[in-house]
């Protein structure tokens, strides 16, 4: 496909990135007294709430997931390659199959955690999970439930939903990038899948996993060996990172998270750190006048925003002083 086919969509994105809440806002709701006032700041913006009724049960992600699928269908119009709006839809489709499958291995209802967010109605992957075959689905989403079912099926780990979906969800990812063949795509990849196996390595080695434990969560499909990370990971987490990791562009970021680690690594300042290394890539895509980049970019960014409005809530209600709100909050478009 054309680079030259996104300039329509590229446009518009420019007025989709005028509705993105400012720092302003963000600031008004850290600083507000307390929930109420806080939703009172966000109904000013694009998203449209009850604000009694979320006061009353507290449900959140109702409405972002709401405004998150709507951005998503709208994308999915305009954009002349779905697939470039599937590398963050899939997370939706991966994590709706982790709810469907333990429900047929456990017969639990947990209707209520799927999603309906994606390129796959829910549907359709119900039928997967029903029948373990679809002629719909890609061949990668396929296997992917055909290995968890047959896993249950002999060990009886219903963890088995987890660790086959998170792995095959990368795989998936992979196959799209290496078909969109797009350099900075690409790029950009490698750092999610590299970052994410880095983050997982650094959490199981704090819990004391396994080495056949890493086998089983980390995936195969980034730019640094897996298994490299494992040998690596026999000498703690920051081998790990000395090791492997500070070859890369970011290595600055992760250098001061090793400036502030002895022995061991904290997993959340860690990830925080990782957004804002994709964040900063991110940033660099986002001014490319042709291409997806763009549109990647924006997926970033309103994710982002779900997330750190989330954590505003959650401290409100939960009455989190402003400070650690701040600190946890993740990289503001634009900022």
């Amino acid at each position: 496909m054309q680079d030259t086919q996104y300039k329509g969509v590229n446009t518009l994105l420019r007025v989709y990135e005028t509705r993105l809440l400012t720092s302003e806002d963000y600031e008004k709701m850290i600083r507000a007294e307390d929930l109420k006032e806080a939703l009172e700041v966000l109904k000013s913006t694009e998203y449209h709430i009850n604000d009694s009724e979320i006061l009353e049960d507290k449900n959140f992600d109702a409405f972002l997931m709401h405004r998150l699928k709507d951005i998503y269908e709208e994308l999915y119009s305009v954009t002349p390659d779905s697939e470039v709006i599937q590398i963050y839809t899939l997370r939706y489709s991966y994590h709706n199959l982790k709810v469907l499958l333990k429900q047929r291995f456990k017969d639990l209802e947990l209707e209520h955690l799927l999603i309906p967010i994606g390129k796959y109605p829910l549907t359709t992957l119900r039928n997967l999970v029903n029948t373990e075959q679809s002629e719909e689905l890609n061949p990668i989403m396929v296997e992917a439930v055909q290995e968890a079912i047959a896993d249950y099926e002999v060990y009886g780990r219903i963890e088995a939903a987890d660790v086959f979906m998170d792995t095959y969800y990368y795989k998936h990812m992979r196959a799209i990038t290496n078909r969109l063949d797009n350099d900075t795509i690409t790029r950009m990849a490698d750092v999610m899948i590299d970052l994410d196996n880095l983050s997982t390595v650094v959490r199981s080695i704090n819990q004391g996993k396994s080495r056949s434990f890493l086998h089983t969560v980390l995936s195969s499909s980034g730019s640094i060996s897996k298994q490299a990370i494992i040998e690596a990971a026999d000498q703690g987490a920051v081998n790990v990172m000395q090791q492997l990791f500070l070859d890369k562009p970011y290595a600055k970021q992760l250098e001061a998270v090793l400036a502030d680690s002895k022995d061991s690594i904290n997993s959340m300042v860690l990830d925080k750190v990782i957004d804002e290394i994709i964040h900063e890539l991110m940033e660099e895509g986002k001014y490319q006048p042709f291409g997806p980049m763009p549109v990647m970019a924006f997926m970033f960014a309103i994710e982002k925003e779900v997330t750190n409005i989330r954590l505003i809530l959650v401290g409100k209600d939960n009455q989190i002083e402003e400070d650690i709100i701040r600190e946890r909050m993740r990289p503001i478009y634009g900022s």
